[in-house]
């Protein structure tokens, strides 16, 4: 369980302009996973944009129980070959997958999702409703911003209208309801376009809302979130459960011990092979 302090995540109605929304400011959660992960630097603001995307297409986008974000390098020998993210009801976890070190320290430049992933880039996505098999989407896309490759996949996989800001540790979607027209949806993107970046940079959800009064906006609720891994020792014998028992022994250490690493809080566990 994380000690970290929540981010509040507050879902918003634009009566005028027939629109929701969520906003959030994940400094804790960002702080957490950069901590844990060992990350600094514009991979650290990419994963942690990453994180907070999956929240908000959990909080607001047909709902569910879970939802996967995970985002695919095409190109070789881009120094990033993976960024993942799950969100749950109240938490979210994740991890980077990088390439060998001296391909990251050969491409590595900038502080775009372009310049450390190449494009295009493959995006998807698992939504899981909890009523069954949950609905997977993946899409490929250029683009060096990861918000652009969030609205062409809602776009085109789910077909919904959103716009989206991913600013530093700061996220903001809205997305049209029903009956939403152009005037409607021209108002709501307006608004956003508005929002100044010193208050995308530090100011509150409360403050950034607050640039949708004209819009008559009204808060529909808020959800806290942490950055929190649910691993357990049950679930890592789980997880090397395809393992024949011969390789297990062949990994044991000296105490009989098979050592495995949560890939998402990179807490350690000795299992038995015998209790797999």
């Amino acid at each position: 369980m994380s000690d970290s302090p929540d981010d509040t995540l507050t879902r918003f109605l634009l009566a005028e302009a027939r629109t929701r929304g969520a906003v959030i400011r994940g400094s804790h959660i960002i702080a957490e996973a950069n901590r844990i992960h060992g990350l600094n630097g514009p991979v650290a603001t990419l994963f942690g944009q990453t994180l907070l995307a999956s929240i908000l297409l959990l909080s607001i986008s047909k709902g569910g129980m879970r939802q996967v974000l995970q985002l695919d390098s095409t190109v070789q020998n881009a120094p990033l070959k993976r960024l993942m993210a799950e969100a749950r009801a109240g938490a979210v976890r994740g991890y980077v997958d990088w390439q060998e070190e001296e391909t990251v320290l050969r491409f590595a430049q900038g502080e775009s999702l372009g310049s450390w992933m190449g494009n295009p880039v493959r995006l998807a996505t698992v939504r899981d409703l909890g009523v069954g098999h949950p609905y997977i989407s993946t899409i490929e896309n250029r683009s060096d911003f990861l918000a652009d490759h969030l609205l062409h996949y809602l776009s085109q996989s789910v077909q919904i209208r959103a716009d989206i800001i991913l600013h530093g540790d700061f996220a903001i979607m809205i997305e049209a309801m029903p009956g939403c027209d152009e005037a409607d949806w021209f108002k709501a993107v307006e608004a956003m376009a508005k929002i100044p970046n010193s208050a995308l940079e530090s100011g509150t959800p409360e403050t950034i809302l607050s640039y949708f009064d004209d819009l008559r906006c009204k808060v529909a609720g808020t959800d806290s979130y942490t950055y929190n891994c649910p691993c357990s020792a049950e679930r890592m014998a789980a997880a090397i459960g395809s393992f024949p028992q011969e390789q297990l022994h062949d990994l044991a250490d000296a105490n009989g011990n098979v050592t495995v690493t949560c890939q998402y809080c990179d807490k350690h566990y000795a299992i038995k092979p015998e209790a797999v």
